[in-house]
């Protein structure tokens, strides 16, 4: 049987949740899902990759042999031809050689890349960003993160980090805090922001979506906000968009690049109109004109970006579409 019809199986490790699926293509037989539990050390957190791994071979009612390989996505700095993750401060991993571990315990052969990394390869090749041969994909959740594809090649750089755009600097004269991309339009970011205008007197039907507990701002009240309509939700998530829309706006001119999927919780909860607020500022800030052309659109794989995206990067290096 050719490789890219034989079932793979792709995992996004986050410090949260570890998801898997077994996919063919980008068709998803089977799911599971588990929390991390990264305080409980790697051992443990490897002991519950194997579970789900068990899981979704089981459901997808396929043998052990017949799975050609398995690609997985982990949080922060990886070397890719080790397969080691060089930082991952949220599963606090230091150097820590995932692949070859996980490859021992599963019994299948492991390909490791950076977790956003691989939604984007899930974008490009069966997602939003399908027949354009460089691009960006953009995250925006509780944190942001990107990833690059090059000439239909994933750019990880000299150093393996290529695509932080999250970290990039969009407002040097900010204070501490408050002048990278990740500290101005995240999740996170927006939510904190918002609760700190709420505490200072102004006025929002958010305090009336969370009972209160302004620690309970997440993409869905967020939505939910700009649907009642709310003024300060609204004028937070310009700044958020507009922001946005300079980075890419800046990476789109250092790269030329024909396509940015956006996704990510957030522009899920948000939809079109966050989409076209950041095409809005793209189009004021990038150079030359003819680059508006630049098409940037809203993922489409939604929560199965990275699973499918983890699966096709371990058929695709594994050899099976070179």
């Amino acid at each position: 049987m050719p490789k890219e019809d034989q079932p793979y199986i792709g995992i996004d490790l986050g410090g949260t949740n570890v998801a898997a699926a077994v996919c063919i293509g980008d068709k998803v037989l089977s799911r599971d899902k588990t929390k991390t539990k990264a305080d409980q050390g790697a051992d443990a957190v490897i002991k519950r990759i194997e579970k789900v791994v068990d899981n979704v071979i089981d459901t997808a009612r396929v043998s052990r042999d017949d799975i050609a390989g398995l690609g997985i996505g982990a949080p922060g700095a990886i070397n890719v031809k080790k397969g080691t993750v060089i930082e991952a401060v949220n599963l606090g991993w230091s150097n820590y050689p995932l692949g070859d571990i996980l490859q021992k315990r599963v019994k299948i052969p492991v390909v490791v890349d950076n977790d956003v990394n691989v939604g984007a390869w899930g974008a490009y090749k069966f997602g939003a960003g399908q027949g354009h041969k460089s691009m960006l994909a953009i995250f925006i959740g509780t944190g942001i993160g990107g990833g690059l594809i090059i000439d239909g090649e994933l750019y990880h750089g000299h150093y393996f980090t290529a695509g932080e755009i999250g970290h990039t600097v969009v407002n040097a004269g900010g204070s501490l805090g408050r002048n990278t991309l990740e500290n101005l339009a995240s999740r996170t970011s927006i939510a904190n922001l918002l609760a700190q205008l709420i505490h200072s007197s102004h006025e929002s039907v958010i305090s009336e979506l969370t009972d209160g507990d302004l620690t309970r701002i997440r993409s869905k009240v967020i939505s939910q906000a700009v649907q009642r309509n709310d003024e300060l939700t609204k004028r937070v998530l310009a700044d958020a968009a507009r922001v946005i829309g300079i980075s890419i706006a800046n990476t789109v001119t250092l790269l030329s690049l024909s396509c940015v999927v956006v996704g990510g919780g957030l522009t899920e909860a948000l939809s079109k109109t966050w989409i076209q607020q950041i095409r809005q500022s793209f189009e004021e800030h990038v150079f030359p004109p003819e680059i508006k052309k630049c098409r940037i659109v809203a993922s489409t794989l939604g929560d199965d970006a990275g699973v499918v995206g983890a699966a096709m990067l371990a058929r695709d290096r594994l050899g099976a579409n070179p």
